[in-house]
């Protein structure tokens, strides 16, 4: 249940980021949903090779900024997976990397929410 949740929040978000975005283009809502499941497989099987390398290419500007830079680290990854899902599917296109950080940002921050709030609900239910 929990994973349908999660595919129909991400699919909304990508559905509605034309109208938040002026680079970013959804063909349809099949266009939205068929781009959530390859972002999700994409987040699976290329996401821990991404954070990896950008991992590693980030240490400098890390150390630089004191570790700051860290805190982008997962909304890097996302515009990467973004953009390729974008190249993936011919329905969804994501014209430039400042979109692509848009919507990863919001992704992000959509995520967040999802997450905090399933964590506070499986708290309550161990409480009980």
């Amino acid at each position: 249940m929990r994973l349908l949740t999660k595919f129909i929040i991400v699919s909304l978000v990508i559905a509605a980021a034309p109208r938040l975005s002026d680079g970013i283009t959804v063909g349809s809502v099949e266009a939205a949903a068929i781009a959530a499941v390859v972002y999700g497989v994409l987040f699976v099987f290329v996401g821990w090779a991404v954070t990896l390398l950008v991992g590693l290419l980030s240490i400098v500007p890390g150390v630089l900024t004191l570790g700051l830079f860290f805190l982008l680290l997962p909304t890097l990854v996302n515009m990467v997976l973004l953009k390729m899902t974008a190249g993936l599917i011919a329905g969804f296109q994501i014209q430039t990397w400042g979109s692509a950080f848009f919507l990863s940002a919001v992704l992000g921050v959509v995520n967040w929410l999802f997450e905090s709030r399933d964590d506070d609900s499986r708290r309550r239910h161990r409480a009980d």
